[in-house]
């Protein structure tokens, strides 16, 4: 009888390990969190321009070839003069992306000009 309620016993302790364990594994629920639902704007979208601090413009370079950049079109864009690449700067914050770069480049003759 004695054997049987310690069996009994450590039944139940490892069940309740077992479940305890389990509800601490489970992946949260995330709709109960407090999450503020607000409507992210992708940053493709976000208007060009805004204000760029001085001391970042000083210190920023064309991640293709390392050169120094100039501020054209109103503070919308960071201009390499050597490839045409044009960076845009979207509310505030230079999207430093080759790729962004190249899709906004300027002409051949538009950066000839410029030279």
């Amino acid at each position: 009888m004695r054997r049987l309620i310690k069996i009994l016993l450590f039944l139940a302790i490892a069940y309740l390990v077992v479940k305890y364990a389990r509800k601490l594994l489970e992946p949260a629920d995330m709709s109960a969190a407090n999450i503020p639902e607000q409507d992210v704007e992708p940053y493709d979208e976000a208007p060009l321009g805004g204000e760029v601090s001085p001391d970042l413009l000083e210190i920023l370079v064309c991640p293709e070839d390392k050169g120094n950049l100039e501020l054209v079109d109103e503070g919308r864009f960071l201009l390499n003069p050597r490839n045409g690449y044009r960076y845009p700067i979207r509310s505030g914050v230079p999207v430093m992306l080759i790729d962004e770069g190249r899709k906004y480049r300027e002409s051949s003759s538009d950066t000839a000009e410029a030279s």
